[in-house]
């Protein structure tokens, strides 16, 4: 929104001489309107763009916590354009007023810098606090609003971007604090405060469908269903006017509920009990049963779940039975008796899967089948399955890891749905801890908290940690090796990749995982042209779009740029565009790599697309000042990828700036050198 549309609300809390030397304590309300409040200080109004920018800073680092910020993250921040002396002299300048229109004890460290709590104290810092000790009511008490309701800096779109996310962040965090505090309501059948729970939630996203199921469902258990219906008269103009569309099936599954309930169940009147909360419909389970915390935010891995040669006829009965199951619960004329049914089965045949509900495991199954397909599309196909899988047995450890592996992977191609990556990488590895607090002594849990660590936290460490222990609890599985693979190969360990990779390629020649893997490692190792030939043993079996992608980068270190753009005209996502990029800008046609770096950077700008996909197309137009510029910025939007130990990336990790780098992913010197040597630099 342009600079003279907005209208810019915040109050600077001083003494009459704008000055504060005292030690007295101060408040900083960020949610809603932004103000500083002391005791017994006057408001001094908004007077000019220096006094703006100390409230924003201030801002900034509330919400950065005990964390804080660097102090080259602040430059980049609020003095993107400016030359390094100069920003560094501007932030000097703006620290020194804050200090003394403040308290000379405000900030805390040097670098980086923190907001010291004892002299100021906030709102979104409280509200941080709180969620962290599970706290859930004081946390959404502290949310009065908006993170900046109103408040911006004209000359700092690095501003506005980070503050654009922060705000969605919250929010999203906000939201799921509601919802986990509705559903442990609605669970202790205490339908008047799930009214108030669900009830924000509406109005905080009202077209919401979940949220008003969620309302309507618990106006329903207090006995309310005048009120029920009411508002799904209210949902139906609200979607119809926002976004077109009919309310769902979801809501008239309830709408219809509701009303066969108010023909046969008078309202309560006086003292008289509430009628007995009824059971979903198995439609609405499958559809709205995800727990919160899933839902919102975190992230990490899973592993594909093997049969033995003793369970195959059993695996049979599982899919048949399951799959009818299924069939059942989505057919329209579908109702409580096709749950029932399922539940019936003899669990005898269900003794090996890792749930007792057969229509559960037949939506695991085709969610690991979606998952194989390594795209964005099966992805998030994956996603909806695992999902609807948790909903039919929320105690389903296998669901929850493979929930996390799929998002994991999805965001290496892009962010899920509307969420910030950052929110896709917390709901991984919120998934995958959910799987192993289930079921430690499985090894899916592990494997996915080894690929969330690997890939989202980049803690290379922890990852080989989990990943060997998912190995030891399940040695015939072979993701364990295959994300193993990628981590020796991203921590300059080449020959242990191709020596597991050809163990894999041992044990199953047909494996396309394993064929996959090989020709990762063959890459690691610089061996183009025994990588190349493998992937044409692959293409015999079928394509595989992971090989489109590592022989695209394989041409474009050779030269061959027509062939790489051929390659990767077969990944349509994000990554595989800043590769094209790339590609394009090394073959000379500039015009064609700004038109992509334009759309990234718009992407970046929405939350669709991660600051390291930017990164890529500068680095292909030789611009290492603005490479290593949006490289920090991926670290902030959780957008950073391991690719960048691959071999197209030699001649960056080649200039001294990069081990700042390395040590910002934990990157040991050892690893360093392995990986420098083995590209020859």
């Amino acid at each position: 929104m342009p600079s003279h549309c907005r209208r810019s609300t915040f109050a600077f809390v001083t003494d009459k001489s704008t000055k504060l030397q005292s030690a007295g304590r101060y408040r900083l309300r960020t949610f809603g309107t932004l103000a500083l409040a002391g005791a017994g200080s006057d408001t001094l109004p908004d007077q000019d763009g220096h006094q703006r920018r100390r409230m924003a800073l201030l801002a900034v680092l509330a919400a950065a916590g005990e964390q804080g910020r660097s102090r080259d993250q602040l430059l980049l921040l609020f003095w993107p354009e400016a030359a390094q002396s100069q920003a560094r002299h501007s932030l000097e300048q703006l620290l020194y007023a804050i200090r003394t229109s403040i308290n000379k004890a405000v900030f805390s460290g040097v670098n980086p810098l923190r907001l010291n709590s004892d002299v100021v104290s906030s709102d979104v810092g409280e509200f941080h606090r709180a969620l962290e000790r599970g706290d859930l009511e004081a946390a959404v008490s502290e949310y009065q609003g908006p993170f900046l309701e109103g408040f911006y800096l004209s000359d700092s779109p690095e501003f506005e971007q980070w503050l654009d996310a922060e705000r969605a962040q919250l929010e999203r965090s906000y939201c799921g604090a509601l919802e986990q505090l509705a559903r442990s309501a609605d669970a202790s059948q205490q339908p008047a405060t799930a009214v108030r729970w669900w009830r924000k939630l509406a109005d905080t996203d009202p077209v919401s469908g979940k949220n008003a199921t969620g309302l309507m469902r618990a106006l329903m258990n207090a006995g309310d269903e005048a009120a029920a219906l009411q508002y799904a008269e209210r949902y139906e103009t609200i979607v119809q006017r926002e976004l077109g569309t009919s309310a769902g099936p979801a809501v008239a599954n309830i709408v219809a509920e509701a009303r066969a309930r108010a023909k046969r169940v008078p309202k309560p009147t006086g003292n008289a009990p509430s009628p007995p909360e009824t059971r979903q419909p198995a439609n609405a389970a499958v559809a709205d049963a995800t727990p919160a915390e899933h839902r919102v935010v975190d992230a990490r891995v899973q592993r594909r779940w093997r049969t033995t040669p003793a369970l195959a006829a059993s695996l049979l009965i599982v899919v048949a039975l399951g799959a009818y199951a299924v069939w059942r619960a989505r057919s329209p004329a579908s109702g409580p008796s096709a749950r029932v049914a399922t539940q019936s089965i003899p669990a005898a045949w269900t003794r090996a899967a890792p749930t007792k509900d057969a229509a559960a495991y037949d939506l695991y199954l085709r969610a690991r089948h979606d998952l194989e397909m390594r795209s964005d599309t099966g992805f998030r196909a994956a996603i909806a399955d695992y999902r609807a899988a948790i909903g039919l047995d929320s105690t389903f450890a296998d669901a929850y890891a493979g929930l996390s592996e799929a998002y994991s992977l999805l965001q290496g191609t892009g962010a899920f749905d509307s969420y910030p990556l950052r929110e896709t990488a917390r709901a991984a590895e919120s998934a995958a801890l959910k799987a192993i607090s289930l079921a430690d002594s499985r090894a899916p849990g592990h494997l996915a908290l080894g690929l969330v660590r690997m890939t989202g936290r980049m803690n290379f460490a922890e990852s080989e940690r989990e990943l060997l222990r998912a190995g030891a609890l399940d040695p015939a599985d072979p993701d364990a090796r295959g994300f193993l693979i990628i981590l020796h190969g991203w921590t300059g360990r080449p020959d242990e990749a191709l020596r597991e990779a050809r163990v894999a390629v041992s044990a199953d020649p047909m494996s396309m995982g394993a064929l996959r893997e090989l020709a990762r490692a063959l890459y690691f190792a610089r061996r183009y042209e025994e990588e190349l030939v493998d992937i044409d043993r692959m293409r015999t079996i079928a394509p595989v779009r992971a090989a489109n992608l590592i022989a695209a980068e394989t041409y474009d270190i050779e030269g061959r740029y027509e062939a790489a753009l051929r390659e990767l005209a077969h990944n349509p996502n994000e990554y595989a565009e800043a590769v094209r990029g790339y590609t394009l800008a090394r073959m000379g046609n500039r015009a064609a790599a700004d038109s992509v770096l334009r759309d990234l950077v718009d992407g970046w700008r929405r939350g669709k697309t991660g600051a390291f996909e930017v990164a890529i197309v500068y680095l292909g137009e030789r611009d290492l000042d603005r490479t290593f510029r949006w490289i920090d910025k991926s670290f902030d939007d959780m957008s950073f990828r391991g690719e960048i130990m691959d071999p197209l990336y030699d001649d960056l990790r080649a200039d001294p700036r990069f081990a700042a780098v390395a040590r910002r992913i934990g990157l040991t010197s050892r690893a360093q050198k392995s990986a420098s040597s083995v590209a020859g630099l």
